[in-house]
């Protein structure tokens, strides 16, 4: 049996999500939390295809270093998706 509220599934195993976490958690702008987030893993997953250190990958992306690792770390709140979508071309050029 399974009971529906705000997009989560009640069973009688837990709660499945919605498939967005930043939604289930209640943030405002989920869609956008989320979208960050995958840009973030595309530029995470990009940096490791190539081998790259993070140092050399920020040289590449023109951003300092520490501002790289804060972002693999998931602080985005700085950039937007369209920004982020820049950096990891960059990584792709």
């Amino acid at each position: 049996m399974t009971a529906r509220h705000d997009g989560l599934r009640k069973t009688a195993l837990g709660t499945i999500g919605s498939g967005n976490v930043f939604a289930d958690l209640g943030l405002p702008d989920p869609e956008t939390h989320l979208a960050k987030a995958n840009v973030v893993i595309k530029i995470d997953e990009a940096i490791e295809k190539r081998g790259l250190t993070h140092a050399r990958a920020a040289r590449i992306m023109e951003m300092p270093q520490k501002e790289l690792t804060k972002l693999l770390r998931g602080h985005t709140k700085p950039y937007t998706v369209d920004r982020l979508k820049e950096l990891l071309s960059r990584l792709s050029a």
